[in-house]
């Protein structure tokens, strides 16, 4: 008699399809040899197979509450759109600690990375682990002129938590169009001027340094996103 082997990652297949997320996506390591994702993922976990992805709509009526100015003595209405965001980061998080969970206890490894976003460099400012460039990986969406990730449904407004795993899952990879419109809105409203049109075969360029200083001095800019006219109900 043949005894058929269980699969330990059939479970966390399973669990994909229940969690209470806006989107969902599967970058594998193997398709990514080369690129700093990869080599990124693999410094965390070793032994990486599969990095999910899952993201949850920034509301737009919370981001278009935002100003990229600060006035001294009026209420900073860009608190409410930070607890808003405070909000989608925690239930991101549980969503890939659960993951994390359903992988540990079919016996593979994992390590979710919060939705607040993964610790960053402060020389360079480079994060750990790019959790746009893996969305773009998963198929989520791309990269665009502003050096947000850009989806066909919602635009830039996503925030998005990650999953590595020793589970061997199906790729969501895909060929879909550019949803970045390359329109030059966000360049020219960075009240930074952190944002330049990028050179041929670039997705985007970017001061970083420029960006954050701007951000601490103001309390808070979103101005890339909410000008962003893709899925935007500010231009339909």
């Amino acid at each position: 008699m043949t005894v058929k082997k269980q699969d330990p990652s059939g479970a966390v297949r399973e669990m994909l399809l229940d969690l209470d997320v806006d989107m969902v996506g599967i970058a594998l390591l193997r398709d990514l040899k080369g690129t700093t994702l990869y080599k990124t993922a693999l410094k965390l976990l070793p032994s990486t197979r599969s990095i999910v992805v899952v993201g949850m709509e920034i509301f737009p009526e919370f981001l278009e509450l935002t100003s990229a100015e600060r006035t001294t003595g009026k209420p900073n209405l860009n608190d409410l759109y930070r607890r808003h965001t405070d909000i989608l980061a925690g239930r991101l998080t549980g969503a890939v600690y659960r993951l994390a969970r359903e992988s540990r206890q079919a016996g593979l490894k994992a390590m979710p990375l919060p939705g607040h976003g993964p610790s960053v460099d402060g020389r360079f400012l480079e994060a750990v682990i790019s959790y746009k460039l893996a969305a773009e990986a998963a198929g989520l969406g791309k990269i665009g002129m502003s050096g947000l990730l850009v989806t066909h449904r919602y635009g830039p407004r996503v925030q998005f938590a990650l999953c590595l795993t020793e589970a061997s899952l199906k790729s969501t990879a895909n060929d879909d169009p550019h949803p970045c419109r390359y329109c030059n809105v966000c360049v020219f409203k960075c009240p930074a001027r952190a944002l330049e049109r990028p050179a041929k075969g670039e997705s985007h360029k970017i001061n970083r340094f420029a960006c954050r200083t701007y951000i601490k001095a103001a309390g808070g800019c979103s101005e890339c996103m909410r000008v962003c006219p893709v899925a935007s109900p500010r231009y339909t």
